[in-house]
């Protein structure tokens, strides 16, 4: 408190030498140099006749008054050019000059006036603060007390009233024995009942408090229950790590192959750097919107940002659909869209072109992306059956050596799926790479998911891994990494 009477003192202070430091500067000479000049006329007033001519001395000192008492500054060598000869030819002896030598100006002045200003603005929002902190501490001290007043008086009114009721039931039970007593002396009723009523009162009191418990017990087990059922949701939910589609999704940082590739390393061990470069085709597997479509465009957009391989074609029955949805940020990358309205007969002639393609081709010719849709619903076609079944046998031996690489999308990779080729169980599961998503209600994808096809460090097939697909892996995410290249 004692610091404010002096923050404001210094304030005043500091302001009034500010104002004075400003006034001062404003008052000091400038360095030029000047000239005073008073004009100072002679009276003509000598003549022995006429008002005045008998007393020049007041003349004089009318004209002196008139003229003679203003001076007035000019620059020197404004008053040596005589300009005012030109209009007006002037006795230099009616002037009386001074010459003022120039000085330096102090600026200094200058610096300090504002200096001052802001050493009493500073002092006066030091002492506002000190203010507003002393107020918001003596609020809270008033707030405290009468929450503590509060507290005292309840608990007052709780002890006064607890104290009450044992006194009313004290006297109560008072009462109930003298009438008790009273009753068997007047022999209404004898000692034995009396004490019967006792014991039937204490039993049906003890009855009383052991349902009391029981219900208190049932309360307990039901809070256990709902407690026990609470936890099994929760780890079930963070079992599923439930991802909705229509959140928004963190893309990554970075723009550059590198730093796309590093990403891809460090999640949970690299799988997903394993499936990109991996020359396997890359079956996504899964029902109704659990994120295949998502997932493969994902794949083939890291290969292009990556190794800068083009995705030749996209073969989908649907494709008149899916072109401004999943295939939406794949179409600028000029892809030929094969098969659109349902036309199988396309569908299969492009199958036995990639069948002819993998025989022509090696393994040094430049690398190519295709994706293939809904194999499961193509195997069912009779104008392209035979066609799924010859492509799907010789995709799982001839593709590595003629440097294409697969992305096919099916609902679940069956015989139907191959187009029911027989033999072949052993090879889709060591020479393909699967991944089957799931959904939640058929809507909302999930981002775990499980994989098939990789090998562990000590070179063995893994048959099944539980594995997660970070938010960012989306195709909405990873063009910026196309973008840059």
């Amino acid at each position: 408190m004692k610091a404010q009477p002096l923050l404001k003192i210094g304030a005043v202070t500091a302001l009034l030498m500010g104002l004075f430091s400003a006034y001062y500067y404003g008052q000091t000479p400038h360095p030029y140099q000047f000239t005073e000049v008073r004009f100072c006329p002679t009276t003509a007033n000598k003549r022995k006749f006429g008002k005045y001519y008998n007393k020049p001395a007041k003349s004089q000192s009318v004209l002196d008054n008139k003229y003679c008492r203003f001076k007035y500054r000019l620059l020197t060598e404004v008053w040596k050019s005589r300009q005012f000869n030109d209009v007006v030819s002037l006795p230099d002896g009616a002037f009386i000059t001074n010459d003022l030598a120039p000085s330096e100006n102090p600026s200094l002045w200058l610096l300090v006036a504002p200096a001052f200003v802001w050493m009493g603005y500073y002092c006066w929002a030091a002492k506002d603060e000190i203010d507003n902190e002393s107020s918001f501490q003596r609020l809270e001290y008033f707030k405290t007390a009468i929450k503590r007043q509060g507290l005292i008086t309840r608990t007052e009114r709780d002890l006064q009233s607890h104290e009450s009721e044992r006194i009313k039931d004290k006297h109560k039970k008072d009462i109930d024995r003298r009438a008790d007593n009273l009753l068997v002396q007047e022999r209404y009723i004898s000692l034995e009942e009396l004490q019967q009523q006792y014991q039937r009162q204490s039993e049906l009191e003890d009855l009383q408090f052991s349902n009391t418990k029981k219900q208190f017990a049932v309360a307990d087990s039901v809070a256990d229950k709902s407690i026990a059922e609470n936890r099994r949701d929760k780890r079930k939910a963070d079992a599923e790590n439930i991802n909705p589609s229509n959140e928004k999704v963190s893309a990554p940082q970075g723009t550059t192959a590198q730093e796309l590739i590093q990403l891809l390393k460090n999640h949970e061990g690299g799988w997903l750097w394993d499936v990109i470069e991996s020359t396997k085709p890359v079956w996504v597997l899964g029902g109704q919107g659990s994120g295949k479509s998502s997932f493969a465009a994902s794949v083939v957009m890291c290969r292009k940002a990556i190794f800068d391989w083009n995705i030749t074609s996209i073969v989908d029955a649907h494709g008149h659909k899916n072109r401004a949805k999943a295939w939406k940020l794949l179409i600028p990358l000029e892809p030929e869209l094969i098969g659109e309205r349902n036309d199988y007969l396309a569908i299969g002639e492009a199958m036995d072109e990639a069948v002819q393609r993998w025989s022509d081709r090696t393994e040094n010719d430049t690398p190519i992306q295709t994706l293939w849709d809904e194999l499961t619903q193509l195997s069912l076609q009779d104008d392209c059956k035979e066609s799924v079944k010859k492509f799907v046998r010789h995709s799982l031996t001839d593709v590595r050596k003629a440097a294409e690489y697969l992305v096919c999308i099916s609902h679940a990779f069956t015989n139907a799926a191959s187009g029911n080729a027989e033999g072949f169980n052993d090879l889709r599961q060591s020479e393909t790479i699967q991944i089957k998503r799931k959904s939640k209600n058929g809507r909302v994808p999930l981002n775990h998911a499980e994989i098939s096809g990789l090998y562990d460090d000590d070179g063995n097939l893994i048959e099944s891994k539980r594995v997660t697909v970070p938010d960012w892996f989306y195709p909405d995410s990873l063009l910026r990494f196309i973008s840059a290249r």
